[in-house]
């Protein structure tokens, strides 16, 4: 329960800034209007024959992603930011279930789930695929750590606030609709994500703290405008495929199980690579090294979930689980290859 003094009295310097750093909506893109415009048969056409270029597919399916995961939470560069429109909501929805086929089907493609385990083998599972899945040890990490330019340093950085940005609403999403211990287990890392009631401890403030660190507050809103790589939206766009789709709830589950076994190989890489660059502001470094050591405990929360579900969990609601995992490495690998090329080529 949250002290009433406390809702006053706890106003940061940072959370006058509206989050996610973002402008308030001008119009729709020329080309996802007219995408918007056509049939269902004619969107999936469309994106079939755009294949053949796979950057201009791949910047529209996650760009347009991206838009309408904003209008679903409702931020103030959504379409419909404090409004309702039936017709435009109606043809945002058919798009995404469009995209979203695309991405998974064509972009992403996660190696199917083993059938018949129950939870104590699907727990047992997971735990060896989150210690050892083709996202642990990418080489993107080892490159930020040991040669990682002073101008990629800041470039990942950017990379960095965009496709973890909204976390906290992302876990409020994975609440919904799970019962039991699973709920439980999730309900708490959304207690974390919220600064345990603290809003300088929200660990989007440890972002706030990173842009302020690198006087970057103008740049990103420019730079998410401008010249952010599509590919960096692609683990955040395929875990929101997963949370706003009720039938994917275990699947997102299993998305996030991955994502946050991630973070202590990852993270420590990272804050490695800043102090070699001389990034050693605390302000800069503080949300990567602040989670290495809360998320692993969050992982084996995750898991425990999983064993000791109540009700338990059939196996089909396990293999969901295991192919959201499986999905997020898919994304992930994707993610970090790119990434790996593009800041590789900053001098």
């Amino acid at each position: 329960m949250l002290n009433i003094d406390a809702i006053r009295n706890d106003l940061p310097a940072l959370q006058a800034h509206y989050w996610p750093p973002v402008d308030a909506f001008a119009s729709l893109p020329a080309d996802l209007k007219a995408f918007l415009d056509r049939s269902t048969d004619k969107q999936q056409a469309y994106l079939v024959a755009s294949r053949q270029d796979e950057e201009a597919h791949g910047a529209f399916v996650q760009n347009a992603l991206g838009l309408i995961y904003g209008y679903v939470y409702g931020y103030r560069d959504s379409p419909l930011y404090l409004a309702t429109d039936d017709d435009l909501e109606a043809k945002l929805y058919r798009a995404k279930l469009v995209l979203e086929r695309e991405l998974f089907v064509h972009a992403l493609r996660p190696a199917p789930a083993p059938a018949g385990l129950g939870p104590e083998e699907g727990c047992a599972y997971l735990r060896a695929y989150v210690a050892d899945n083709p996202g642990v040890m990418h080489p993107l990490f080892d490159y930020i750590r040991d040669r990682a330019s002073p101008a990629a340093l800041r470039e990942f950085l950017r990379l960095e606030v965009l496709r973890n940005e909204v976390v906290d609403d992302e876990v409020a999403f994975l609440v919904i609709g799970l019962q039991g211990p699973m709920k439980k287990v999730v309900t708490s890392n959304l207690w974390d994500e919220c600064g345990n009631g603290r809003l300088d401890k929200f660990h989007t403030y440890w972002l706030r703290r990173l842009l302020h660190g690198t006087m970057d507050w103008e740049g990103i809103r420019k730079y998410r405008e401008t010249s952010a790589p599509w590919f960096c939206r692609m683990t955040s766009n395929s875990f929101n495929r997963l949370a706003t789709r009720p039938g994917c709830k275990y699947q997102a589950y299993g998305h996030f199980l991955v994502t946050e076994g991630w973070v202590l190989p990852h993270f420590g890489r990272i804050v490695q690579g800043l102090r070699r660059g001389k990034l050693t502001d605390p302000d800069v470094e503080v949300y990567f090294s602040k989670h290495i050591g809360i998320d692993p405990h969050h992982t084996e929360e995750l898991l425990a979930g999983i064993r000791h579900q109540q009700p338990h969990l059939s196996q089909q609601e396990v293999a969901e689980i295991i192919l959201g995992a499986h999905t997020a490495a898919a994304a992930g690998v994707k993610m970090f290859d790119r990434a790996e090329r593009h800041l590789a080529r900053i001098m």
